[in-house]
Parts: C-alpha cells; structure tokens; sequence
C-alpha cells in the first residue's frame, strides 16, 4: 500500500478514491467504540495515549518507506505540515472531549457540518466547484442524520455539542490543506498534528500517567491501528476527490459510529433514526454511482499552489 499510498501517484480511477475513504470512514467510526469501552481515563489522557499510538505508528511507517530520504521528505511537507498540523491536534481535542460529554449520536450530527465548510473551504482556496449532483447529496445527508440524531438532542451537552461543532470546522480545515498539498507526502501533517495533542494533553491535563493500564493500552492501540488505518486511507483518497466529496463520503462514519456504540450499551436505533440511516445510504449509493461512472482523476497541483 505505501507505494501507492502516501506521496505517490494519484489513484487512477474516482472508484478507487472513493473506496479509500469509505473505508477510512468506516475506520475513523470505531472512535466511539473505543471510548465507550474505557474504564475510567479523562479526555486528556485519552487525547495523550491516542495521539501517542498514531505519531508512533505513521512515523514508523514513513521511516520505513523513505528510509534515507526521510528527513529530505519531512521537510518537503513542512509548509503544509506547520498550518495544519495544529488544525489537526486541536481538533483531536474537540472530538475526544465531545465524546466524553456528550452521546455519540449527537456528536455525529454536529460533525455532519463537515461537508458545507469543506465545500466553502475548497472553493475559496482550492477553486474546487460544487456540483449540483453533490450539493443535493450533501443536503439529503444532513437531513438524514438529522433524523437520526434528533431524539437525543434534549439530552445532550451543550459544550459536547459545541466542540463536536468546532473539529466539524478543523476537520474541514484539515481536508482542504490535505487536497493543497497532495503532490507530495502528507503523512508529516499527521505525525505533527499526533504530537500537537500529544504536547498540548500533557501540558494542560494532570494525571497523565495515571490512567488505568487497560486504558493505556486500549488508547494506544486505538492511535496505532484504527486512526493510522483511517489516516493513511484517507490520504490516499484525498489525491484523487475534491475536499467536499471526500468529507461526503467520510459521512459514513456517522451512520456506522453510533451501530457500534449501540453494541457496547445495548441501545436500539429509533424508527426516525432508521429513517434518517436509509436516507443517507440512499444518498451515498447515488452519488458514489455517479462519480464512479465519471472515473477521472483530479489533476494536481503543485504544493502550496
């Protein structure tokens, strides 16, 4: 995969791009899973572990590939790197600590925001046109998970919302910087953006090294498998999908995150949240269709372009 991956050629066809992030999607929607199965770690410390496992795992990845070339590499990416990289961590903040105040669902729903300031972002900075075809796929979305999640809302945290709200906005941020900088290799954003959290969780939480061995592990292993398998997916699909396309097809995710977070604490999806669930794979299979059938890369551009 790392040949083709990270910093290599564009993906050849639309079908290929879109399966990466689909697949990163459904990656990134075990996050809930992971914390609902925690014994007792804060947001910091969960921030601390997790980000730790993914700097870890992609740095090892990326010695391994450039081996000699390493350090020329990094500092290729640095220009990107150095803007995003914060965007990055500060929004790794905001999901854990809405996670842990508020319903995944509801989390979710906040996060269905991505795909509008994506759209703006990649228009604004990239010259990426929204097409009908997506702007009506982007809006039977939200209204999907809108559905979805309106039961839960009198029950939600206010604060919880907000910061699932504000990684919506840095998540964007994030893809719009990933489609500027996608012709050379963007892993040095993510390992900087890990260490970010890393540096900002154990400056700011106390108690760090306390949490419990299980959730050490388990936050360790969640950094290293699932975030580095749905960042070097989402890499990849990010050199061959506009920045609104590639947030609409990560909006996977949050169909899949709260069925997990369902076999954890035995919730049942209402029939408005079923609703809302076929509605949003109605709109993805049609889009997916659609672009797939176009089956043309995304011509690049030089980075910081």
């Amino acid at each position: 995969m790392t040949d083709a991956a990270l910093g290599a050629p564009v993906p050849r066809t639309r079908a290929f791009a879109i399966a990466a992030v689909a697949l990163a999607a459904v990656a990134f929607s075990l996050n809930g899973f992971f914390v609902r199965n925690l014994e007792a770690a804060g947001t910091w410390q969960i921030v601390f572990w997790r980000a730790s496992g993914l700097a870890l795992a992609v740095s090892a990845m990326f010695l391994w590939q450039h081996r000699r070339r390493a350090a020329a590499v990094f500092r290729q990416g640095l220009p990107i790197a150095l803007v995003a990289a914060p965007t990055q961590g500060v929004g790794v903040i905001l999901f854990i600590y809405s996670l842990t105040h508020t319903t995944v669902a509801n989390t979710m729903m906040m996060l269905s925001a991505t795909p509008l300031f994506a759209a703006l972002l990649g228009w604004a900075f990239l010259g990426e046109r929204v097409g009908w075809a997506t702007a009506a796929a982007i809006a039977a979305t939200m209204a999907g998970i809108g559905l979805m999640t309106v039961d839960g809302l009198a029950g939600g945290s206010l604060w919880g919302n907000l910061a699932a709200l504000g990684n919506a906005a840095t998540f964007a941020i994030f893809i719009t910087y990933l489609r500027r900088g996608r012709g050379g290799d963007m892993r040095p954003t993510v390992i900087l953006g890990a260490l970010t959290g890393v540096v900002l969780a154990a400056l700011i939480g106390d108690g760090i090294l306390a949490a419990p061995l299980h959730d050490i592990l388990l936050c360790l292993a969640w950094g290293a498998f699932a975030q580095t398998a749905g960042m070097t997916l989402m890499l990849i699909g990010s050199r061959g999908l506009p920045a609104a396309e590639i947030s609409l097809v990560a909006m996977v995710e949050f169909v899949l995150a709260p069925t997990w977070a369902w076999t954890v604490t035995g919730e049942l999806p209402t029939p408005l949240s079923a609703t809302g669930g076929g509605i949003i794979f109605a709109a993805m299979l049609g889009w997916s269709f659609r672009r797939a059938r176009l089956d043309r890369p995304v011509p690049l551009r030089p980075t910081g372009s």
